[in-house]
C-alpha cells in the first residue's frame, strides 16, 4: 500500500465516523488566508488542535475571528492527505459568550503600558541564589507538584520554599492572589513565583485584572509569573520583574541543581587556579627582572665597572706614555745619527779647500790663467795665482 492511499483511507474512516462534531475552545493562532479560507488552531487546558473553515462555510459569518476567542465550532474531523495532517474541518461558528476577552486583555495591556508598568527600568534583578522563595498557586494544583518534584529532583538545597495557597480561577481568584501576594511580600522573601498551570482564556483570565497587576508592581520582592503554557501570555507576565513559559520552567531557569552548582565550583577552582598560577609566573618574571636590575644598580657592581674603568684607563695611559717615550727615543736616535753625520762631516772637512775670487766662492772651471785666488781650508787660508 502507498502512503497516498493510506492517507485517503484514513480520511475516509475519520469522515465517516466523526461526521458531525461540536467543538469548543479557544483560538491560539489563525491565519486568514488570502484565499478565502481560514486556518487555526483551537486549545483547550490540555490539547490543541489544526483547524480550518473554508471560504463557503466562513462568507455566511458575520465576524472574523481572533486569537483568544472562545469558539463553539460544528464540522467533521478529516486529514490532509499531502501531510498526513489530522485536522478538524469547520461548517459553522458561532463565539461562546467570552469573544471580548480579548478586547478587554489588550485594552488593560494598553492602559498599564501607557502608565509604564511594564517599563525594564521598574524590573527588580532576581537574587542569584535566594534563600527564602514563596510560591503563590492552589495548593492542591497539579502545577505545585510538579514545582516540587523538580526541585527535590535537582536537589536544590540552598533555599526554603514557602508555599502561600490562592485561587488561581474565578472571579474571586484575583482577590485572593493579591492577598496571598501582600502576605508572601511582608514575609521577608528573596523571591516570589506566582504560578498556575495551562488552560484555557477564560480559566487563565484573572491574571489579566487590573488590580492584581498594581499590587505586582507594588511589591518589593522580586516576583516571577509563571502562568500557563509558552504560549500563553497575560498581564502578570509583563508587571511582573521576569516571565517563565511555565510553573517548571520558572524552577529550571531560577535555581540551580546540585550537580551543576559542584560542576560550577569545580570550574570555578580551576580557573582559579590558572589564574593564580599565571599570576605567580608573572610575579616571578617580574623579580627576575627587578633583581636583574638592582644587580646593575648595585654598589659592588659599580665599584667593579669603575675599578674596572680605571684599569682600562691606566692601561690606555701607559700605552699612551710608552707610545711617546718610543717616539722621543726615536727622535733622540735620529738626532744622534744627525750629530754623528755632521762630526764626520767636520772630520773630512779638515781637507776640504774653497776657492775664492773677489771674495766669492768660485768652481775650478770658471778661474783662467793668472787670476789671483784665495785658497782656505780649516786649518788656514792663503793667497795664490792661477798658472
Amino acid at each position: 500500500m502507498k502512503v497516498s492511499e493510506l492517507n485517503l483511507k484514513a480520511k475516509s474512516l475519520l469522515e465517516a465516523h466523526l461526521s458531525d462534531i461540536e467543538l469548543s475552545g479557544e483560538i491560539s493562532k489563525i491565519t486568514l488566508h488570502s484565499s478565502g479560507h481560514w486556518y487555526f488552531e483551537l486549545k483547550d487546558e490540555k490539547s490543541s488542535i489544526a483547524c480550518a473553515m473554508f471560504k463557503g462555510a466562513n462568507s455566511k459569518l458575520n465576524f472574523k475571528p481572533s486569537i483568544g476567542d472562545s469558539l463553539n465550532l460544528r464540522g467533521f474531523v478529516s486529514l490532509y492527505e499531502q501531510s498526513g495532517r489530522y485536522q478538524f474541518i469547520a461548517t459553522s461558528m458561532s463565539k461562546s459568550g467570552f469573544g471580548d476577552l480579548e478586547a478587554r486583555f489588550l485594552a488593560l495591556k494598553a492602559k498599564l503600558e501607557g502608565e509604564g508598568l511594564f517599563d525594564d527600568k521598574f524590573k527588580k534583578p532576581l537574587p542569584k541564589f535566594p534563600k527564602k522563595v514563596g510560591i503563590i498557586t492552589s495548593s492542591t494544583s497539579a502545577a505545585l507538584q510538579d514545582m516540587l518534584k523538580l526541585i527535590t529532583q535537582k536537589e536544590y538545597f540552598l533555599a526554603k520554599f514557602f508555599v502561600f495557597n490562592a485561587l488561581t480561577q474565578g472571579n474571586t481568584a484575583p482577590a485572593s492572589l493579591i492577598k496571598a501576594l501582600k502576605k508572601a511580600d511582608e514575609a521577608g522573601l528573596d523571591l516570589i513565583i506566582i504560578a498556575r498551570g495551562g488552560g484555557s482564556r477564560e480559566d487563565l483570565f484573572c491574571f489579566n485584572d487590573e488590580d492584581l497587576a498594581r499590587a505586582i508592581f507594588s511589591a518589593k520582592t522580586p516576583i516571577i509569573s509563571a502562568i500557563g503554557h509558552e504560549i500563553d501570555y497575560v498581564i502578570s507576565d509583563f508587571v511582573a520583574d521576569f516571565r517563565a513559559p511555565t510553573p517548571s520552567a520558572a524552577i529550571d531557569l531560577c535555581f540551580f541543581s546540585r550537580f551543576s552548582l559542584e560542576q560550577n565550583l569545580d570550574l570555578l577552582q580551576d580557573k582559579l587556579k590558572t589564574l593564580c598560577e599565571a599570576k605567580m609566573t608573572s610575579l616571578k618574571n617580574e623579580l627576575f627582572n627587578l633583581e636583574k636590575i638592582f644587580k646593575m644598580q648595585s654598589l659592588p657592581l659599580k665599584i667593579e665597572q669603575n675599578l674596572k674603568q680605571n684599569k682600562e684607563l691606566l692601561k690606555s695611559f701607559q700605552n699612551a706614555m710608552k707610545n711617546r717615550l718610543n717616539l722621543e727615543e726615536l727622535k733622540l736616535i735620529n738626532l744622534q745619527n744627525a750629530f754623528f753625520q755632521h762630526e764626520n762631516f767636520f772630520k773630512r772637512s779638515k781637507n776640504l779647500v774653497s776657492i775664492q775670487k773677489n771674495g766669492k766662492i768660485t768652481r775650478l772651471n770658471e778661474l783662467k790663467s793668472g787670476d789671483k785666488v784665495v785658497l782656505s781650508s780649516q786649518d788656514l787660508s792663503k793667497e795664490a795665482q792661477i798658472i
